[in-house]
């Protein structure tokens, strides 16, 4: 079978919406044996900056690829487009019609599967108006960019007037897909003191007005109802569980999948529209009990049918998983469900209290398989509480202690892996940015020699867990910002390559086709199953493209390592220009940056710089000791005066060579006035500092042994040694001080210089 390359625009955003459609084309490729390749687009977060440039820079890579077929999600692209010039035909334009399919909108001549948002919405606001009798309903949009967003808008109007009720502008606001709309929340509750219910136009504006609600002290589904639109994985786990429009980005992405391998086949359209339907729960102030009444049911039941009992869990704890990982869960869950019944039968016949039926190391056994980033845990503690209630039949109340200390077991070893899970989120994160962020900086270290650098940025990407990394440079780089076209180059230069755990340097470069990337990267049988494949952006230039597996490294961590990758690979392209022109060394950020931390005359680092690599040391070398010392050049006074400044200028620098020779490998040094040096030298013990200084003083009597200056040189110098802690640096100036005053002590017994 021919192993198909599929790509999806808009591939790296982390927006939930965005990221389920991601999950639903990912899986069905790989469960059917192909590759996703999704495009990154590089627009930071939720920013529309710059949105139509960085768009423009996705679909020229895209096209040209050598892809078998290509997602555009059209709904979400047009949302960023406010330029009036600038439509999605333009960009659909740059792709070969044949091989696309656009989703979420119908778009003439082009293969589409839309998203009928009608029939739910339609259903939803029937609910609100016939079943359960509301009459003041407030509305919460989304952009006016997005048509689905608007379709839904109209049709809350539409189902309003058709049951004869006002809808006055109080009741109508706006807000973001993100959810990022509280204001709005607040004015639109401030202003209708007898809303009923908040028709929201997402379930992240939705789950906005729940945090509002709750800091107000409103309780959801009792005061004002709230319904959503999507029916995404938060949906079912909000309390209330919210009542929403059920047509996924999930379900969306595997249909798109499906239709995306037909057209690589050859075959005609299947499925154009993803069907909407409203789902009713307890934000609409629905009975809570559903859950327990189904296990109830199925009890009951004669045999008890555990397949179906475990599949319940499995519905509430697993999303967005493939048929492998599903029939897998299954069944765990099914040896799950059939302990807790055997463990309650066994309560019922021994009435003993004493069995621990959730303890945490069980959880972690049963919860931490390689699904575990697919499970819901607030999803799988409803089922399993609803399960255990629906185990407790009026015959046996006495039993319902033993299910209330359970459920308390249950809260605890959930309560301890949630906070598990966040603190290791929260370090994973902090660990992948710091070392995202030194893409740019280890570039930037070794900028003199290319293929250090790209070593470093190679091994950058491997320490953030991406197994698979291609790094390739334009021939020159490319203006994309602020034009309406720009010519891609139909080349690209290899710079290297990680795979296995090895990193390899590109030896020639040997220009390859952009259309054959893919063909390089992707190997035939095996290897990764899902790509990103992003323009390397820094400013306003296109550098180069990349192509990572896309499977250990989140989405915002994506974005963070490209665009560190642009800084770096900019830099570096500043460096080579540098040896070419002088002229662009002057606009530089590098030098500006040397300027601010180096001493122009002895080449070693001034107060600041100084000051910023002690902070450095200090804050990675805690507990270890070092010195600190003042060193001041004796006579330079003298020296200026009986022979000028040329030879004066000359003694600073001849002291900082002798320095630098006498001070360890590891230690700093820096010149912060005209004849004051100071350095920090990591050393054991006292003993160790007052070598250091006799080997100063041994340096200056070697240097006035064998050079035939007009002037001697001698250093008079104070120390502190000290063991660094967390606070050291913030007491650095209480420490130069104490250094200052041991140096002046020292200066009082050396005579002045002498001349020859």
């Amino acid at each position: 079978m021919r192993r198909y390359r599929i790509g999806l625009l808009v591939g790296n955003k982390s927006i939930e919406y965005i990221h389920t459609i991601r999950m639903g084309v990912q899986n069905t490729l790989e469960e059917a044996g192909h590759v996703l390749v999704a495009i990154s687009d590089l627009i930071p977060f939720h920013s529309r900056e710059n949105a139509i440039s960085y768009f423009r820079v996705a679909f020229e890579v895209a096209a040209r690829l050598d892809l078998d077929a290509i997602i555009v999600p059209a709904g979400i692209i047009a949302s960023y487009l406010t330029d009036d010039h600038v439509s999605l035909g333009d960009f659909l334009g740059i792709l070969d019609r044949n091989k696309t399919l656009v989703i979420e909108r119908e778009i003439p001549g082009y293969r589409c599967v839309a998203k009928d948002n009608a029939a739910g919405m339609h259903e939803c606001m029937r609910h609100l108006i016939e079943t359960q009798g509301f009459r003041r309903i407030a509305f919460i949009g989304g952009p006016e960019s997005s048509t689905g967003a608007r379709q839904r808008e109209e049709i809350f109007f539409e189902e309003m007037a058709a049951h004869g009720l006002p809808t006055p502008p109080s009741m109508i606001e706006h807000g973001e897909f993100s959810g990022e709309c509280g204001d709005s929340i607040d004015r639109l509750i401030d202003n209708n003191r007898e809303l009923e219910a908040i028709v929201c136009c997402c379930d992240l504006i939705a789950h906005s007005v729940y945090r509002v609600m709750g800091r107000r002290k409103l309780a959801v589904g009792q005061d004002i109802a709230v319904t959503g639109f999507d029916d995404n994985e938060i949906s079912t786990h909000l309390n209330p569980p919210l009542s929403t429009v059920h047509i996924t980005g999930y379900d969306l992405g595997c249909m798109a999948a499906r239709e995306a391998i037909r057209i690589c086949e050859g075959k005609p359209q299947e499925e154009p529209v993803l069907a909407s339907s409203f789902i009713a729960r307890s934000s609409c102030g629905e009975d809570a009990r559903d859950m327990v009444d189904q296990f109830r049911a199925l009890l009951e039941q004669d045999p008890t049918p555990i397949d179906q009992i475990a599949d319940l869990v499995v519905d509430s704890t697993l999303s967005m998983a493939t048929q492998v990982i599903v029939e897998d869960f299954s069944s765990v869950m099914r040896e799950f469900v059939l302990k807790v019944q055997a463990a309650y039968q066994q309560h019922v016949a021994k009435g003993s209290t004493d069995d621990q039926l959730f303890s945490s190391q069980d959880l972690n056994l049963m919860l931490n398989q390689p699904y575990r980033d697919r499970i819901s845990l607030d999803g799988f503690q409803s089922a399993a509480i609803a399960l255990l209630k629906a185990l407790v039949e009026e015959s046996h109340k006495e039993t319902a202690g033993w299910v209330i200390e359970q459920i308390s077991n249950l809260h605890l070893g959930i309560a301890r892996m949630l906070n598990a899970d966040v603190q290791e989120t929260k370090l994973s994160m902090r660990q992948r940015e710091w070392t995202a962020f030194h893409i740019a900086d280890d570039a930037m270290r070794e900028s003199n020699d290319p293929r250090a650098a790209y070593q470093l940025i190679l091994k950058d990407l491997q320490d953030l867990g991406i197994r698979q990394a291609d790094l390739y440079l334009l021939p020159e780089p490319v203006s994309f910002i602020g034009v309406r076209s720009f010519a891609l180059s139909d080349t690209l230069l290899p710079k290297g390559h990680l795979s296995k755990g090895r990193i390899r340097i590109a030896e020639e470069e040997a220009p390859i086709p952009l259309q054959e990337l893919l063909d390089v990267v992707i190997p035939p049988l095996g290897g990764p199953t899902v790509y990103t494949v992003g323009g390397i952006m820094a400013g306003d230039e296109l550098m180069g493209v990349v192509a990572i597996d896309a499977g250990t490294l989140d989405n915002d961590g994506q974005l963070i390592a490209f665009l560190n990758l642009g800084i770096a690979l900019k830099h570096m392209q500043m460096i080579a220009s540098e040896r070419e022109s002088n002229e662009m060394l002057s606009r530089s950020n590098l030098l500006l940056e040397r300027q601010s931390h180096y001493d122009e005359m002895t080449g070693v680092l001034n107060r600041r710089g100084f000051m910023s690599k002690l902070s450095r040391i200090m804050n990675l070398h805690q507990g270890h000791t070092g010195a600190l010392f003042y060193f001041d050049l004796d006579g330079l006074k003298t020296i200026n005066d009986t022979f000028g400044h040329k030879y004066g200028d000359e003694a600073i620098r001849q002291t900082t060579r002798v320095l630098s020779a006498c001070l360890p490998p590891d230690a700093i040094l820096g010149r912060i006035g005209g004849d004051e040096f100071i350095a920090f030298a990591p050393l054991e013990d006292e003993q160790a500092v007052r070598l250091l200084g006799h080997s100063v003083d041994a340096g200056m009597a070697t240097f006035n042994a064998t050079h035939s200056y007009p002037f001697d040189l001698s250093a008079s110098y104070g120390s502190v040694f000290l063991t660094i802690g967390p606070d050291s640096f913030a007491d650095i100036n209480k420490t130069m001080v104490e250094a200052d005053e041991r140096l002046y002590e020292m200066k009082k017994t050396h005579g002045s210089r002498r001349a020859r």
